[in-house]
């Protein structure tokens, strides 16, 4: 009889460690739901306004950007851009050129890499990263075709907020990070934002790549 007891508790569980695992698996986030709900952020909000961090090459500069819809601005000292919703002005305060393009989505990425958590990052395969951090869903990200040339995306997204906090692109051998030091929603922003400032710079050269 006490043996038969031991048994039934044994069984018994076994099948509460069971149900739990089910429960725990069924109500676990998923990095497709991570990515959906990091891009829900940015999607829903009409505006924002971030400041980052950009390294690459052991070299890091600071930059602002502002959105609304699809139109941005980005500034670096390096570099400033313009994009009103169909074309990208890009001025070189080394060069004091600016240059012209109505770009394609992959340009737009490479001008603004808010851009790859805002589409949720489509067309890629989805994991949690080996790398873990306190508070923070970190998932990597693998493009199902190779013809972008991006070898992985990271995002390390705040698991309270879901708000980016570190993107990096991987290309072949290098990596550029993306680093967010604050993310505002709902602010300000005029449509003469999104326009390149030519009062601005009247004696940049315009290179019309249209």
């Amino acid at each position: 009889m006490r043996l038969k007891r031991i048994i039934s508790k044994i069984s018994f569980l076994g099948l509460l460690c069971m149900a739990f695992m089910s429960f725990t698996a069924q109500g676990a986030i998923t990095p497709e739901e991570v990515a959906r709900k990091a891009a829900n952020t940015i999607q829903e909000a009409k505006s924002l306004s971030a400041t980052f961090t950009i390294t690459a090459n052991g070299r890091s500069t600071k930059g602002t950007l502002k959105s609304s819809g699809q139109k941005f601005t980005m500034q670096l000292p390096e570099v400033s851009s313009w994009y009103n919703g169909k074309t990208l002005y890009t001025y070189n305060p080394r060069t004091s050129e600016t240059t012209v393009t109505e770009p394609t989505a992959q340009e737009l990425l490479e001008s603004n890499p808010l851009l790859y958590v805002k589409g949720g990052a489509g067309g890629y395969t989805y994991s949690f990263s080996p790398v873990k951090r306190t508070g923070k869903y970190v998932i990597d990200l693998v493009p199902r075709s190779r013809k972008s040339g991006i070898k992985k995306l990271t995002f390390t997204i705040n698991s309270t907020t879901f708000r980016p906090e570190r993107i990096v692109v991987s290309m072949g051998s290098t990596a550029t990070t993306i680093d967010i030091t604050s993310l505002k929603t709902g602010v300000t922003a005029t449509a003469a934002e999104f326009e390149y400032p030519k009062a601005k710079y009247p004696k940049a050269e315009i290179v019309d790549l249209r």
